[in-house]
Order: C-alpha cells, then sequence, then structure tokens
C-alpha cells in the first residue's frame, strides 16, 4: 500500500509540474511573441522615420482618446486610455506618430497629426489651466499632471505629462525645431 501511495504521489506530482511547465512554456512564448512584435513596430518607425526625411524624433507625452458616447453605437476603441506620441520632425512639419496596437494588423506608425514648423508660435507647460514654471531640476518625487500646450493658426493640442521638468524639456525641443 505504501508503495502504491508513492506511486499515486509520483504521478500526481509530474502531472502538476508537467502543467506547471506547459504554463511556463506559454508564458515564455507569448513573451517573446510581445518582444518581437514590439521590434517590429519599432523597425517600422524607423523606416518611416528615414522614408519621410525625419531629422529627429522625441517622444512627447501621451494623449487620451476620447471613449465614443454611449448613444453612439459601434465597437470599442482598440486604443489604450493612454496612448503615448511621438513627435517627428520633418523638413516643413511637426508630425504625431503613434505606435499600432499590439494586436493591430500592421506595424507601421500611426499618423495622428501633423502642424507646420513655421506655424508653431506658442508652447506652454500647464496645470489646471496655470502656467508652471520651468523646474530647475527633475523632481525624483510624484507630481501632479501637466500639460504641453502648442499653440499654431488658432489651433492648440495638449499632451500629458507627469512630470514639469520633462514638459519643459519638450516644448525645448519643439521651440528648437521650430521655423522662425
Amino acid at each position: 500500500m505504501l508503495i502504491e501511495a508513492a506511486l499515486i504521489a509520483t504521478v500526481l506530482a509530474h502531472r502538476q509540474t508537467g502543467a506547471v511547465s506547459r504554463n511556463l512554456l506559454q508564458e515564455r512564448s507569448e513573451h517573446y511573441d510581445r518582444r518581437d512584435r514590439m521590434h517590429a513596430i519599432r523597425t517600422a518607425r524607423s523606416t518611416w522615420l528615414h522614408a519621410h526625411r525625419a531629422s529627429a524624433s522625441f517622444p512627447c507625452g501621451v494623449v487620451r482618446p476620447v471613449p465614443p458616447r454611449p448613444d453612439v453605437g459601434g465597437p470599442p476603441s482598440p486604443l489604450a486610455r493612454e496612448v503615448p506620441v511621438i513627435a517627428a520632425v520633418l523638413p516643413d512639419t511637426f508630425t504625431f506618430l503613434v505606435d499600432p496596437p499590439v494586436d493591430f494588423i500592421a506595424d507601421d506608425p500611426i499618423e495622428a497629426g501633423s502642424l507646420p514648423r513655421a506655424a508653431l508660435h506658442e508652447v506652454t507647460v500647464v496645470r489646471d489651466g496655470v502656467d508652471v514654471e520651468r523646474p530647475v531640476a527633475e523632481s525624483f518625487e510624484d507630481e501632479p499632471e501637466v500639460a504641453l500646450v502648442l499653440r499654431w493658426n488658432g489651433q492648440e493640442q495638449r499632451l500629458a505629462f507627469r512630470s514639469a521638468w520633462l514638459a519643459w524639456r519638450t516644448a525645448d525641443r519643439f521651440l528648437e525645431a521650430a521655423e522662425p
């Protein structure tokens, strides 16, 4: 009876170990699939930047897609609650790029809009509608969210940041690349 119990325990342990191994293999496979997908997306963005003769690109905060109104039908947005935005400095424009969702069919960046470099006339950083002064150094403490505000030809674009220091660094990059 002792031998039978030991054999049953061994078989059960082996089955459990096999299930754990299969789960670990599946997790590992999913991890590598995500890594390969992110590499493909980054490669496609680099190809896009080269093809459009970008002189620079830099992260410029996040936007939050507006959810559809309840009275308007349609599928839910495939975009996340926050979408990181990259600014591409092209010969005549700033073009805003977002990476496609991970489960999207294509790898190419999505052109989310652009503005003429010569038209950019104001760049500010605000919190709750009030201008934020340029910090002297980066804070290591949690900060309230700020918005980088770009204004041109009667239009504006707001990009969210969790750091006033990073928002001001990005503002400087826009100002340096804007044509006089």
